[in-house]
C-alpha cells in the first residue's frame, strides 16, 4: 500500500483553506480509514503575498498551474477555485497529466460533466 496520497489545492479561498484545516485536523482518521497519509503537495493561487485564513508553508504556494497540474508527485487534484472556463480547463489538463480529481463545483458539473467524465474515463482516472 501506497505511504502517501499527494494533493494539489486549486485554490485557497475559504473552501480551500477548509480543505486544508480538515486534512489536518483529521490526518489520523485519514491514515486510518485511507490505510496513508494524506500531504498537500502544491496549492494554486492568484496572490501569494496574501494573507491567508490557515497556516500554509509559503513553499508549495504557486500562482503557476502547471506547477500543480504537471508534477508527477502530485496523485490528487482538489479544485475549489470556482468558476467554470478556467475550472473546466485545469481539470481536462488534469486528466491527460493522469491526475484523479474531486470537484464539488456544480456549474462545472452541469455544463461539463459528461465532457469530464469521459476524460477521466480515457486516462484511467476517478
Amino acid at each position: 500500500m501506497k505511504k502517501n496520497v499527494s494533493i494539489g489545492l486549486l485554490g485557497l479561498g475559504v473552501v480551500g483553506s477548509g480543505v486544508i484545516k480538515l486534512i489536518e485536523n483529521n490526518q489520523e482518521d485519514l491514515v486510518h480509514k485511507l490505510g496513508c497519509h494524506i500531504d498537500v503537495k502544491g496549492v494554486l493561487v492568484r496572490n501569494l503575498d496574501k494573507a491567508r485564513q490557515v497556516d500554509v508553508d509559503k513553499e508549495i504556494l504557486t500562482t503557476d498551474p502547471n506547477d500543480i497540474l504537471k508534477n508527477p508527485e502530485i496523485d490528487v487534484i482538489i479544485e475549489v477555485m470556482g468558476g467554470v472556463v478556467q475550472a473546466r480547463e485545469y481539470l481536462l489538463e488534469a486528466f491527460s497529466s493522469k491526475k484523479h480529481v474531486v470537484t464539488a463545483n456544480k456549474d462545472l458539473i452541469a455544463l461539463y460533466g459528461p465532457e469530464l467524465q469521459e476524460a477521466a474515463r480515457q486516462n484511467g482516472c476517478d
